[in-house]
Parts: C-alpha cells; structure tokens; sequence
C-alpha cells in the first residue's frame, strides 16, 4: 500500500496533467479510512497483557481471591494507566498517602479521567522491593486486605514507579 502511494504520488508530480493534491487525497482515502477502523475498534480488557512485577502482583492477588472462594480480578487497561499515575505521583513528590496532590483521593482520579465506577477501593504500598513483600503487607492490613478480597470488585489496575534509589512506589485500583 506504502510502496504504491509512493509510486502515483512521484508520478503525479511529474505529470503536468494530474494535480498531485486531487490525486493524493483518492490515494489517502483507503489509508485514512483503514486507520479509522483501526483507532476507532475498541480495546477489550481480555487484550491487555502485564508485564512484570505488576502481572506477578495481580496473579498472587488472584491466588488469594481463589484461595477465598472469590472470581479473579479483571485486568483494567484504564485502571492500570491511573494506577501507574498514581504510583509516579508519589515517587515525584515523595509523598505516600491516598489524598494526591493532583488527582486528589481515587474517587476524583476515577472521575478526572471519566472512568466509570459503583464503588472503588486503593491500596498503596512504599518499598516493598516484590509484588509477595506487598501482598503479604496489604494482607496484614485489615483495610487493604478488605480491599483486595472484596467479591464487589470486578476490575482493577496496578502501577508501580521506582524513584532514583530504587525505591518502589505502588498503586492498586479496584473497582464495582
């Protein structure tokens, strides 16, 4: 396709009798018509594939949320973007807490960014080197344990950040 644009705009340019605007825009059409379909098909959940140290978090979470009796957790392409927000916020401005100081408390993130929810729960954690060292902290919290074992919560999304001495910065989103 490329290589047969290339050929009729270099021969449009040559030929007094074909103006290469016109002859570009019909040669366009089908290109920009293919990206359209492309850009505008819409992106599934079941598509998005972690990498990682946050693919091991969200398969030991499952493990536990099996372990309760309780379906898995769906991964959230959407929920993963602010939870990697998040996660860089705190490494940033080295600063661990709920309340950002940009997206203000995971309610307001979930709506800044028109992300559709009932309910939504966050965990984060601060130095803990693996995804096991962050579960096990989250599951001795009776808070964050509540959080991840919730049968509520459909979908979520991880983020982890490391600032310049190496220290992890992690965020957790679920949400009903």
């Amino acid at each position: 396709m490329k290589n047969l644009l290339l050929t009729r705009l270099k021969r449009a340019a040559l030929s007094k009798s074909t103006p290469l605007p016109k002859l570009a825009m019909f040669s366009l059409i089908p290109m920009l018509l293919a990206l359209a379909s492309v850009l505008c098909a819409p992106i599934t959940t079941a598509a998005y594939q972690y990498q990682g140290p946050e693919a091991e978090l969200i398969a030991i979470l499952n493990e536990e949320r099996k372990a309760q009796g309780i379906p898995p957790i769906n991964i959230d392409w959407e929920l993963t973007r602010l939870a990697r927000y998040k996660s860089e916020e705190m490494k940033n401005h080295q600063l661990f807490h709920h309340e950002s100081l940009i997206y203000g408390n995971p309610e307001q993130l979930l709506d800044r960014f028109q992300v559709p929810y009932n309910q939504v729960g966050a965990n984060i954690a601060m130095g803990h080197d693996t995804p096991h060292q962050v579960i096990n902290a989250w599951l001795n919290s009776p808070g964050h344990k509540a959080n991840m074992v919730a049968p509520i919560f459909k979908a979520a999304g991880v983020g982890v950040s490391l600032d310049d001495n190496g220290i992890p910065y992690w965020t957790l989103i679920l949400v009903a």
